[in-house]
């Protein structure tokens, strides 16, 4: 009896190690990498044998493609497979990813090099790669993080392939065999594979070679069948877009018809010889020159897993946007993969979205983003000229208003006041136009315009001639559709003109640093102008401050972490300054605590979710490589600053909001003191925002862009309100 209990034991232990213990990678399954650089979404999906899949099961999405020190296939490969955005050695004019399958001779001058056993393919120049991230990268990447996590968990990874140029003599032109940095370990070696034999001559293909198929074939049996993943690059895609300059419209599409007819070809062979347990990846790592010309900045990655799977479009924590991925996804997500992970690596595993229409849905996505990035510059910049011209054209207007004809007077500040509250009616414009649905660039542009008037006509008929009613109306909706957008998933600050942009890829989700000074400036000026008619008690002030601060600064909201500091200092400020408290150094220590404490409790909340934004990446960050990631953090901040100062419109903002300060510090006489003494709470509205415009601009790595736009509500009343004092003191002395 005791011998048949044990034996019972004996099974359910085993059968619950079996059930719930790991998952050998066999088991897994393998992972197969196609890359097919230089093609977009739509001739990818034309493919056959990708079309005819689709339809049934995988997904896809739109990568973003940044790499360190600049945007190319090769960074954007080192990317996926470091632990953050990395940039590449510039090593030869012949050389642009200098991985070989090495004789005796580079293997000895390898290991001489590095002092690691060189493998079957090395990269030759991986210390210049290396020093590159480490001495002039901007995130200080580790290469070659995915080989070197899979090797030290006893899986090997093996590449396949090149996208070399040739010249007209058969000769190598450019070795690029940057599929390489994407399997390699920290080192520059892959465990097995081909990039240096696997191209024939072919005079009616691009440079006169095509990549050989039948030999494509038989090594990726061979190469699937002895590793656990393999990295095949198809260079004829690559060589084709390079080569397109040499060709006509026709003969082109005879190229390219041929090029994607032999793809085709080798990924039915591929979808038939992987398990069902396998996954597959077509990414092409680079868009097109034409496309990246063209503001087509995002390329296509598709997933595929085993047989009977569901259909959708991928997206990712890094994003937390429906088919938007990027690049330092790929690493982590394939990783995942053989549950595996690796604490240094920013990016965030795949996330799969199920959807029937999925391919419609991911057409119209990329092409309100192409709109939006092709008229985002001239659209913001006139919106920012315009705003800093009324500026200037209302300061100069009222310092010289003695010498302006009476009869014009009264006509000309009129259109000017006008014309100047046009700067806080627009961010509400830019927030509310993406409720249109338009996405074309000609349908955005109108419907900005269109939103904007419609703004202005309601505000003014509502208060018709009170100006701070209307402005601090408009800045009250405003950041009421901030709040409420950040709650339900900022879908409005995602797809405006003058939000971030999913292809540069410095922010994905959240409130970004345009709106993050609209947050402050709008929030403050609206509770000073509700006070300053008695329309709200004081201590409701605090309560909604609160309320914004949690909402557009928790990580699952709109998770700013400039903002989350810039509004705790100017909010808290201003309650301060309404209730009358006295402010010294040690209020000054309260402000700067209370920011710290804010910080502390969001990023607690961030790490906390298991899927961190920007502040708790921060935090890890810290965690992993100690205090000086602060230093680096921040020095990256001024770096950006600096450059956003030479180069950024927003900065006339900044400077001309600068000279009308100090020029109406002495003219109009006693001009500020006498604002203090007429609308109190304005005034104390104005301290609190410019504090807040000073701390951004040291907490944010746009804090230029941030002051500027915050700014906006701190300007435009005092210009409307010099202008409205120079009417009434006009009407005093007739």
């Amino acid at each position: 009896m005791l011998k048949r209990i044990v034996s019972l034991l004996a099974a359910i232990m085993i059968f619950s190690v079996s059930a719930f213990g790991p998952v050998s990678a066999d088991e897994k399954g393998k992972v197969i990498f196609i890359n097919m650089s230089s093609t977009g979404l739509e001739n990818m999906l034309s493919i056959n044998a990708i079309e005819d899949r689709i339809q049934k099961e995988g997904y896809i999405g739109l990568m973003n493609i940044k790499g360190d020190q600049g945007n190319d296939a090769e960074r954007g490969l080192a990317s996926m497979g470091a632990t953050g955005r990395a940039t590449v050695g510039e090593v030869d004019e012949k050389i642009s990813a200098s991985f070989v399958n090495p004789d005796d001779r580079e293997k000895k001058i390898f290991e001489s090099a590095t002092g690691k056993k060189a493998e079957a393919i090395i990269n030759t120049e991986i210390n210049v790669s290396v020093n590159e991230n480490i001495e002039k990268g901007e995130f200080e990447s580790t290469l070659g993080m995915l080989g070197q996590v899979m090797n030290e968990n006893n899986l090997t990874t093996a590449v396949l392939g090149n996208a070399d140029l040739y010249s007209e003599d058969g000769e190598i032109s450019l070795k690029n065999r940057a599929i390489g940095f994407l399997a390699m370990d920290n080192y520059g070696r892959v465990d097995a594979g081909n990039v240096d034999d696997i191209n024939k001559e072919d005079l009616s293909m691009p440079y006169g070679v095509s990549t050989d198929y039948a030999k494509l074939k038989k090594e990726t049996d061979k190469l699937y069948k002895e590793n656990d993943a393999l990295f095949v690059d198809l260079g004829d895609t690559y060589r084709l877009d390079e080569y397109k300059p040499n060709l006509n419209e026709d003969s082109y599409a005879k190229m390219r018809a041929k090029v994607y007819s032999r793809i085709n070809g080798y990924l039915e062979h591929v979808f038939n010889m992987a398990g069902e347990n396998d996954t597959i990846y077509i990414v092409s790592a680079f868009p097109s020159n034409l496309d990246y010309i063209n503001k087509k900045r995002l390329s296509p990655v598709i997933k595929f897993g085993g047989e009977g799977t569901s259909k959708g479009v991928l997206t990712s924590a890094t994003t937390r946007r429906d088919g938007i991925v990027a690049n330092i996804d790929i690493g982590v997500d394939i990783l995942n993969e053989f549950g595996l992970s690796n604490e240094m690596m920013l990016g965030r595993s795949l996330s799969e979205v199920n959807m029937d229409n999925n391919v419609e849905y991911l057409t119209s996505e990329y092409s309100k983003i192409t709109s939006a990035a092709l008229i985002r510059a001239g659209v913001v910049n006139g919106f920012v000229g315009v705003v800093s011209a009324s500026w200037v054209i209302g300061l100069i207007a009222v310092l010289m208003s003695k010498r302006i004809p009476e009869k014009y007077r009264d006509g000309l500040f009129k259109l000017l006041k006008e014309l100047i509250k046009l700067g806080i009616i627009m961010p509400l414009s830019f927030l509310l136009a993406p409720l249109l649905g338009l996405n074309t660039p000609v349908g955005m542009s109108i419907g900005v315009i269109a939103v904007a008037l419609v703004i202005y006509a309601i505000s003014r008929f509502a208060f018709k001639d009170d100006d701070i009613a209307q402005m601090g109306a408009v800045a009250a909706v405003t950041i009421a559709v901030i709040a409420i957008d950040s709650v339900f998933g900022t879908y409005l600050m995602k797809n405006n003109i003058m939000s971030y942009d999913a292809m540069v890829g410095a922010r994905y989700y959240g409130i970004g640093n345009e709106y993050e000074g609209v947050t402050i400036g709008s929030a403050v000026f609206a509770f000073a102008a509700l006070l300053n008619y008695k329309r709200i008690p004081k201590w409701a002030v605090a309560v909604l401050s609160l309320v914004i601060l949690i909402t557009s600064a928790h990580p699952a909201m709109g998770a700013n972490v400039g903002g989350a500091i810039s509004e705790s200092i100017a909010y808290l400020l201003f309650v301060m300054l309404i209730f009358n408290i006295r402010i010294d150094w040690k209020k000054v220590i309260v402000l700067g605590v209370a920011a710290a404490a804010v910080v502390c409790v969001f990023a607690y909340f961030d790490l906390s979710s298991g899927s961190p934004s920007h502040l708790g990446l921060f935090v890890q960050q810290i965690m992993l490589n100690g205090p000086s990631e602060i230093v680096l953090t921040f020095t990256r901040k001024i770096q950006m600053n600096v450059q956003l100062a030479q180069t950024s419109v927003w900065v006339n903002i900044l400077l001309v909001g600068i000279a009308i300060i100090a020029a109406l510090i002495f003219k109009p006489t006693k001009h500020f003191k006498i604002i203090a003494h007429k609308y109190p709470f304005i005034f104390k509205g104005f301290v609190a925002s410019m504090v807040g415009c000073i701390v951004t601009l040291f907490v944010n790595d746009s804090g230029i862009v941030a002051a500027s736009t915050a700014s906006i509500y701190i300007l435009i009343p005092i210009m409307v309100i010099t202008i409205n004092m120079l009417f009434e003191k006009e009407s005093k002395n007739a």
